[in-house]
């Protein structure tokens, strides 16, 4: 199984939202236990350091995928199309969970993603 086995608007969802596989794991983890979450739990709860926590926490709320107030964050999507497609992701990110990885690594970086975002059509999710 591999990334041709996901659905496009999963592929699509996935090199606009997430940068890193540590954000698909922060992802994940707030779809499945939906309460609030501080930094310091996500790090122990993924073993990572808590600021590492609180800049993936802070990414993900950005993208619009989370509500916090910087202290404590839960799932919630910023609208019903967006969550759909998180859901599908959150269902399929343990079964493909290599190919996805690997999507997110074959994103293109820095100056190239910014030259590359200026003239991506607004209304692409």
């Amino acid at each position: 199984m591999g990334e041709t086995d996901l659905p496009r608007d999963v592929k699509a969802f996935i090199q606009r939202h997430l940068s890193t596989g540590a954000q698909a794991d922060v992802l994940v983890l707030l779809q499945r236990e939906r309460r609030g979450w501080t930094a310091a739990q996500v790090g122990k709860e993924l073993r990572i350091d808590t600021e590492q926590a609180a800049s993936l926490l802070a990414a993900l709320q950005r993208s619009g995928l989370l509500r916090g107030d910087g202290g404590s964050y839960e799932y919630s999507p910023r609208d019903p199309r967006l969550e759909a497609v998180a859901d599908s992701f959150g269902r399929l990110y343990p079964i493909y969970r290599v190919a996805i990885i690997s999507l997110i690594f074959s994103r293109p970086t820095g100056a190239i993603h910014d030259f590359s975002e200026a003239f991506r059509l607004r209304g692409d999710d």
